[in-house]
């Protein structure tokens, strides 16, 4: 069972979090409620009011005279005759009187057999006066009084007043209120049974599990029984607490019909998804290939063949055309693959399929906050990717090991390409002054000098051709890294700059389900306990 108190608690959460997702009146109704809460705590719960409630002609002035066994109230036959609440109890309760703004106070003793200091009595305006500030001051206390007695009379005890404007809103406060069938006398017994009976089954449409008592002001018939329901209602010095108990149930019962289905969240495949759409208009496939190709062009300065070395000069490192190439230890602050309107509109679109989905069977309201939220957010979210990019590192200053090694067998090869080559030279220049050849060494059936020439030339090209091969798997490494490692960064963003926005609505809406629904079952226990 929740208590009143933690009931107050969680009402008071449940306004903070229905701002703007409820209707306005319901939520003025909460906020008033959870003052009345207060107020009306401050009073003392210890003391009951009892409120006699009715149409123009139930006779509440008579019924109120007999209970109170004097003639205070009024009793004529012109409308209004009651245009002010009067109050009656056997001891002072100023604190509680004061709060309802009840100016009119008598007290009588030995109103009551027993608890008669604990109950403070009213006559009210009647709820379908003429005066309309005479059915104001009536609707206000039949909000707040602790015990509603009902006053209906046979000539009109199905009024439309009374049942669709009172009894039907109130179908949680059946431990509260008491309906009577006043001025009895006036019908024959015959016809009594099928009024009584016909009374009864209207106050159980209405949705409230009270019976009906049938009293005569005149005569004194059924005035000692209603007595004696007050008197068991204020023995229990519950009364207030299960009034306002109830009411808070109705409010979250009014709550809970306005909340719909908790979202079912963003999935862990939509998370991903978003961060792939993210990662992907913020350029990281092309970071990543360009990554990969500057691998590949710094890579060819040491493992290609050094004749060939003046053709890198007229190729420009892939990385320096997105502007990601640190120039003078200075980082750069965007890229040049910033996301483009039509990439920015395609997050925008998937984002707001994948809201759709979680917020699915939640009221307009909510599903508009969470929307807006994930939308406003996309150009934020792609701006800090593009930063995450420019300050990354893509690879540019580290220098595989095998490339020094790769490099220094070129030249090594080359060199001996060349020592071919010019002894071959040199034997061509002996040959060309008709000068003595010297011997030349053999390879086998080789001449040695050919055979440095033509080995060198070809051990470098298959150094250079295995290079490439090496170049090509390890930028294919290299892509694979660097888009795993951008887009690692740009999850935690995506995640805090979006999809925690959305995350924040769903769990606010499933939280305000969970209180609206303990608001429901605020006091029911003790309630349950009570009427048994």
């Amino acid at each position: 069972m929740t208590t009143l108190n933690e009931g107050l608690h969680d009402l008071s959460r449940a306004i903070e979090l229905a701002a703007g997702k409820v209707p306005e009146d319901l939520l003025a109704r909460a906020a008033a409620l959870r003052d009345t809460v207060v107020e009306r705590q401050a009073a003392g719960l210890e003391t009951t009011v009892v409120a006699l409630f009715g149409a123009t002609g139930s006779g509440k002035s008579s019924l109120f005279n007999a209970l109170a066994g004097a003639p205070l109230a009024r009793v004529a036959a012109r409308r209004p005759t009651t245009s002010a609440p009067m109050a009656v109890s056997e001891q002072p309760a100023s604190e509680v009187l004061d709060w309802l703004d009840v100016k009119d106070r008598q007290l009588q003793s030995g109103i009551f057999s027993d608890h008669g200091d604990r109950i403070v009595l009213l006559d009210m305006p009647d709820i379908d006066s003429t005066e309309v500030a005479n059915r104001e001051i009536a609707r206000r206390l039949a909000g707040v009084v602790d015990v509603l007695i009902w006053v209906l009379d046979p000539q009109k005890y199905a009024d439309a007043v009374v049942h669709e404007d009172y009894l039907r809103a109130m179908s949680e406060h059946s431990d509260v209120t008491l309906v009577v069938l006043n001025q009895i006398d006036t019908i024959d017994d015959e016809e009594r049974r099928s009024v009584l009976a016909d009374a009864q089954r209207i106050i159980r449409e209405d949705g409230l599990n009270a019976d009906v008592l049938p009293t005569s002001a005149r005569t004194g018939d059924g005035i000692p029984a209603l007595k004696s329901r007050i008197v068991s209602v204020a023995a229990t010095q519950q009364a207030a607490y299960d009034r306002l108990a109830a009411d808070v149930r109705a409010i979250g019962r009014d709550l809970k019909g306005t909340l719909g289905e908790p979202g079912a969240g963003v999935a862990p495949k939509d998370r991903a998804r978003v961060t792939s759409a993210v990662a992907s208009a913020a350029g990281v496939d092309q970071v990543a290939k360009a990554a990969a190709g500057s691998y590949r062009y710094r890579g060819k300065k040491w493992v290609g063949w050094p004749p060939l070395a003046w053709l890198r000069a007229v190729r420009v490192d892939p990385l320096k055309g997105l502007h990601l190439l640190p120039e003078k230890g200075e980082v750069p602050a965007l890229t040049g693959v910033r996301a483009t309107p039509a990439k920015e509109s395609q997050v925008r679109g998937l984002v707001r399929d994948i809201v759709a989905a979680a917020t699915e069977g939640m009221p307009p309201a909510w599903r508009r906050d969470a929307q807006e939220i994930a939308e406003y957010r996309v150009g934020n979210v792609l701006d800090h990717a593009d930063r995450i990019i420019a300050r990354a590192d893509l690879g540019y200053s580290k220098k595989p090991g095998w490339w020094s090694l790769w490099r220094l067998l070129q030249w090594i090869f080359l060199l001996i390409a060349a020592a071919g080559l010019v002894w071959i030279g040199v034997l061509w220049a002996f040959e060309s002054l008709a000068m003595p050849l010297p011997d030349t060494p053999q390879f086998g059936d080789f001449p040695v000098p050919p055979v440095l020439f033509l080995g060198g030339l070809l051990v470098g090209l298959i150094l250079t051709l295995l290079g490439r091969a090496f170049l090509n798997s390890g930028a294919k490494s290299v892509e694979r890294r660097v888009r795993k490692a951008l887009t690692k960064e740009i999850t935690p963003v995506t995640e805090e700059h979006m999809l925690a926005g959305i995350d924040q609505v769903l769990a606010e809406s499933r939280e305000l389900n969970e209180l609206a629904t303990r608001l429901v079952g605020v006091g029911q226990k003790s309630a349950k306990k009570r009427r048994s």
